[in-house]
């Protein structure tokens, strides 16, 4: 029995190598899709534990390409390897990339086991970073309870609520479902920001608690046809996006 362990590491240390070494033939193999000019690089594939499915390539000192990838991938099948390579070389060489070069990796990521690993990475290794919900201007806890009374019954199970550590221009809020919370980008809590706008967005992102995002063939939908309807109940919809638009 005291010669299993060992047995157990060496397996582990077999089965890394081989992932690193099926990482770095995809990139070999997207080197030459590409048809990219410069001599191929050395490329060393490293998986890491991040809390979400990343991945980044870097130039390091000695010339060639590090690729850090989320250690979600060593098992990735094949056709999504390729995927991924292709895109994240194009990316790296500023080269186009053909329409649908990325959709095998998507829809391999989209798989509901995939998700489900995802969502539970992300839920041991990270952790939910916001500010509390009782704003400036905007108390999100209020405006959820009022929300739900009037469009869920009251019944919607309430998510942690809090505002995002930094205002963005691009995002207006997200629901992460990993962690079972909803955040509302900080440059609305601000007091020429209407009550309406803020309403908005906190209403769509309780939609995402009602209708959780689901796969069909092959994709991942986080906008469903039955959340689309909901959204359109809000009253003074095209109002609240035009001010929104204008922020």
């Amino acid at each position: 029995m005291a010669d299993q362990p060992g047995a157990s590491n060496r397996d582990s240390d077999h089965e890394g190598g081989l992932a690193i070494r099926r990482a770095e033939a995809a990139f070999r193999r997207a080197f030459r899709e590409l048809d990219l000019d410069p001599p191929l690089p050395s490329i060393e594939v490293r998986f890491r534990q991040y809390a979400r499915m990343r991945s980044r390539l870097v130039l390091a000192r000695s010339g060639s390409i590090q690729a850090n990838l989320s250690d979600l991938l060593r098992d990735a099948p094949a056709d999504a390897l390729d995927s991924l390579a292709v895109t994240l070389l194009a990316r790296f060489y500023r080269k186009p990339v053909q329409a649908g070069a990325r959709e095998p990796f998507d829809q391999w990521a989209s798989r509901p086991e995939i998700v489900k690993r995802r969502l539970d990475v992300q839920r041991s290794r990270g952790r939910k970073q916001m500010l509390p919900p009782c704003g400036d201007a905007h108390d999100l806890e209020e405006l959820f309870d009022e929300l739900n009374d009037r469009f869920f019954d009251g019944i919607l199970p309430k998510p942690a609520l809090g505002w995002s550590l930094h205002p963005s221009r691009r995002r207006m809020g997200h629901y992460d479902p990993a962690h079972e919370a909803i955040v509302v980008n900080r440059a609305l809590d601000r007091p020429h920001v209407p009550r309406l706008a803020v309403e908005f967005v906190l209403y769509h992102e309780m939609l995402h608690v009602k209708h959780p995002a689901v796969t069909r063939s092959g994709r991942y939908q986080v906008h469903t046809e039955a959340f689309r309807v909901d959204e359109r109940r809000f009253p003074r919809l095209e109002e609240a996006r035009r001010i929104l638009g204008s922020l």
